[in-house]
């Protein structure tokens, strides 16, 4: 009777021992403006799509919703080295991915979102561990770029056989 229940129990073991379970991990990505605020609500957000770098599937993908952060504690405080530069009304990208082994991630960012003709797009890759959630300020990706809109003209005004147009644009950094 010993011996069969070490043989099951050994049995077991061995059979289980190739059979992982998939752990919840927690993570958080921020868009940011290169060397400039977070891309919040305010500009449509940031579409954030999440990869398995492997086999391409799609593991989350969602906008990037709040507002712009803190202009103190991002572009004048100096930084250290595990300092906080947002808090919890700086826009984010929240999601939850299920993996059982450590899983390198490609994260693309198209931004901003809500002006398609401004779009840039910034790819990352970040290797995953379950269970090591990537929370607080997360995973940042830098977004180069200006955006650029302009102002149809309200009144085009003619004088000696020639049309004044005024154009305004607005320019910010994305």
């Amino acid at each position: 009777m010993k011996k069969m229940f070490l043989c099951g129990l050994l049995t077991a073991m061995v059979l289980g021992a190739g059979i992982s379970e998939a752990v919840q991990t927690h993570l958080t990505v921020r868009a940011r403006s290169k060397d400039a605020k977070f891309i919040g609500t305010s500009m449509g957000g940031a579409l954030i799509t999440i990869k398995d770098s492997e086999t391409g599937k799609v593991l989350a993908e969602g906008l990037t919703a709040g507002g712009t952060g803190n202009t103190q504690k991002i572009m004048i405080e100096p930084k250290t080295r595990f300092g906080r530069i947002a808090d919890d009304a700086t826009a984010k990208f929240e999601t939850v991915i299920d993996i059982s082994e450590p899983t390198l991630l490609t994260v693309d960012v198209d931004a901003p979102y809500g002006l398609k003709p401004n779009m840039v797009r910034s790819s990352t890759q970040i290797w995953m561990i379950p269970g090591k959630d990537i929370t607080g300020d997360g995973l940042i990706v830098e977004v180069p770029g200006f955006s650029v809109s302009t102002n149809a003209p309200k009144e085009v005004s003619m004088a000696n056989n020639r049309a004044a147009i005024p154009v305004q644009a607005r320019i910010v950094m994305i």
